[in-house]
C-alpha cells in the first residue's frame, strides 16, 4: 500500500483518518516503525502516517511511499504565522495544564539554550501540533518516551484533543517493553486484581539476571555505557558520527531534533576532564563496613527531568540522604555507567567534604554486588530499585515509580522530613517475603511485551509489531476481530 504524492505532501495532509501517528525523532527510528507500519497497514488494513522531527528520515518514508508530516518543513511554511512566545506563558500553561518549565526543563540543560528560546519553541511546537490534531481524525499517537520539548508538547497536545496517546519504553526485562497509554507515568495497571505467576521464561530471565548481574541495557542506549576517556571520545565511530551530521546541518541544510552539536560534543569533552578529576576520588567498598547504596541516575535521563524533577539536584540530595543515616552507616554513591563524569564536579566535591560518611565507589564496579551486601538501597525512581527488589533487599523509593506502592518498597515523602526514621526501618527489616517477592516479579513481568527497540532483526520486529497490536486491541485504542491476543503475543 503506497501513498499517492498528495498524501505525502505534509502542508496538504489535512482530513485525513489516521489510525496510528508514530511520532519519530531519528533516522534509527524511522528505519525501524516502517517495516511495522507496513504490516499494520496491510495485514490489519489501518491507516498510518508519521510526524517526523529528522528531515533527513522524510527521504526514507519518501521513497518507501509512506504519508507524514514533517514538523520542520511545516515549521518553515508556516514560520510568519506561528505565534511567538512572548505573552504566551500562560496562555500555554492554561491550555495544556502543565508548568512550561516541566516543557523545557531537560532541554535547556541538555543544549544549553536560553530559556526564551525554548518556551518560543515549545509555542510553536504546540501550535503546529494542534494543527495536525485538529485538522485529521486521528486514533492515537505512538512515541517512544522522551524528556524533549517535541515529546512532553506532543503528549500534552495530544491530552488536550482528547487523542488517545501512547508511550513505549524498555521494560525492567531484558529484550521487553512497556507500553503507557495516555499518562507520563507508566504505572501496572489493577495490580491488586492483577493474577500472575512465576513462568519459566521469568524464571529464565531471573538466572540470567544473576549470571550477566545486569537485569538490561536497551539495544537502543548501549552506545551511552560507553566509559568516555579521551581514547573513546575521539574514536573513529563518533567522528562517524559528528561528520554526518555536520554533513546534514551545514551542507545540506536539513533540520533535526537533536542539532546542538557543538554543545554535544563539548559536554562529552567536559566529561572526560571531570572523569580523570574524580580520580583521586574514587574509592572501593570496604570488606564488613555497613553502608546504604544510593545509585546515580543519569543527570540528564527522562526519568529525573520530565518524571521526577524535584530530584534533580542529586549531589545536594546524597548530602541529605548521608545526614539521615543511622549512626555506624555509610553512604555508597556511584556513578551511573552511561553518565561518568556527568555530575557537576564542584557540587560532587562539595558533598563529599560536607559528608564524611560517603563514599564514592570507582564507576567500574558492578552494581550487583554492591546491591548484594547493602544494607538497603536508596533511590529515586531507578532501574536498581528493581534489581534489589530481585535481589530481596529493603528498597527505599524516594519519586514515582512502577515498583512504588506495592508492598515491596518504603516509601518516602515528598518532604523527605521522615527520612531518618525510614532509613531506620529499611536497614533492620531484614530481607523480602519470597512468596510476595515472586507475586510482584510475575505481574511486572506480564505487564510487559516482548520486543525492543530498535533492534531490527525480522524475529525482534515481529515480536514488537504483534506487542503493540496486542496492547491497543486490550486498550480499545484500535479494533480487531479478535478481542485479546494476549495468549499467543506475549
Amino acid at each position: 500500500m503506497r501513498a499517492t504524492c498528495n498524501q505525502i505532501r505534509c502542508s496538504d495532509m489535512t482530513g485525513q483518518k489516521i489510525d496510528i501517528l508514530f511520532a519519530i525523532m531519528a533516522v534509527q527510528e524511522v528505519e525501524f516503525f516502517i517495516p511495522v507500519a507496513r504490516r499494520l497497514m496491510q495485514e490489519d488494513g489501518l491507516n498510518i502516517s508519521f510526524l517526523t522531527f529528522h528531515e533527513a528520515g522524510d527521504d526514507i518514508l519518501e521513497r518507501e511511499g509512506i504519508p507524514y508530516f514533517s514538523l520542520h518543513k511545516i515549521k518553515r511554511e508556516k514560520e510568519r504565522n506561528v505565534r511567538q512566545a512572548s505573552g504566551d506563558v500562560e496562555h500555554i500553561e492554561k491550555k495544556l495544564g502543565v508548568r512550561v518549565e516541566n516543557l523545557i526543563f531537560h532541554e535547556m540543560h541538555m543544549s544549553g539554550r536560553n530559556r526564551k528560546d525554548l518556551i518560543s519553541k515549545a509555542t510553536c511546537y504546540d501550535s503546529i501540533f494542534n494543527d495536525i490534531l485538529r485538522r485529521n481524525d486521528i486514533g492515537c499517537v505512538v512515541q517512544e518516551l522522551g524528556g524533549f520539548i517535541a515529546p512532553l508538547t506532543l503528549y500534552y497536545a495530544s491530552a488536550e484533543n482528547r487523542t488517545d496517546h501512547i508511550f513505549i519504553e524498555p521494560a525492567m526485562f531484558r529484550k521487553r517493553i512497556v507500553f503507557t497509554l495516555n499518562n507520563l507515568y507508566a504505572d501496572i495497571p489493577c495490580y491488586e486484581d492483577r493474577k500472575a505467576s512465576m513462568n519459566d521464561d521469568l524464571r529464565s530471565l531471573l538466572d540470567d539476571y544473576k549470571d550477566r548481574k545486569t537485569v538490561v541495557i536497551p539495544k537502543k542506549d548501549r552506545h551511552f555505557f560507553q566509559d568516555m576517556t579521551f581514547r573513546r571520545l575521539f574514536s573513529s565511530d563518533n567522528f562517524r558520527r559528528l561528520s554526518r551530521k555536520l554533513y546534514h546541518k551545514y551542507i545540506l541544510g536539513r533540520e533535526e531534533e537533536y542539532n546542538w552539536i557543538f554543545q554535544y560534543a563539548a559536554m562529552h569533552l567536559i566529561k572526560a576532564v571531570r572523569r580523570k578529576v574524580l580520580g583521586i576520588y574514587y574509592t572501593n567498598p570496604v570488606e564488613g563496613e555497613k553502608y546504604v547504596y544510593y545509585p546515580f541516575h543519569v543527570p540528564l535521563d527522562v526519568q529525573l527531568t520530565a518524571r521526577c524533577p524535584e530530584f534533580f539536584g542529586q549531589e545536594y540530595l546524597v548530602t541529605l540522604i548521608a545526614k539521615s543515616l543511622p549512626p555506624g552507616y555509610k553512604l555508597y554513591i556511584k556513578e551511573h555507567p552511561a553518565a561518568i563524569g556527568g555530575h557537576s564536579l564542584s557540587k560532587l566535591k562539595k558533598a563529599l567534604a560536607l559528608c564524611d560518611n560517603i563514599r564514592l565507589i570507582q564507576p567500574g564496579r558492578n552494581s550487583y554486588d554492591i546491591i548484594r551486601k547493602a544494607a538497603c538501597v536508596i533511590t529515586v525512581n531507578s532501574k536498581v530499585g528493581f534489581e534489589a527488589i530481585i535481589q530481596g533487599k529493603a528498597v527505599i523509593v524516594l519519586g514515582k515509580t512502577f515498583y512504588r506502592g506495592k508492598g515491596m518498597t518504603f516509601d518516602a515523602g515528598s518532604s523527605l522530613s521522615e527520612l531518618p526514621e525510614t532509613l531506620k526501618k529499611a536497614v533492620n527489616c531484614g530481607p523480602v517475603n519470597q512468596g510476595e517477592r515472586d507475586s510482584f516479579l510475575a505481574r511486572a513481568y506480564d505487564w510487559s511485551f516482548k520486543g525492543e527497540l530498535y533492534e531490527n532483526s525480522p524475529e525482534n520486529l515481529a515480536d514488537f509489531y504483534n506487542s503493540l497490536k496486542a496492547f491497543m486491541l486490550e486498550s480499545g485504542t484500535i479494533r480487531g476481530k479478535e478481542p485479546c491476543l494476549e495468549g499467543t503475543l506475549r
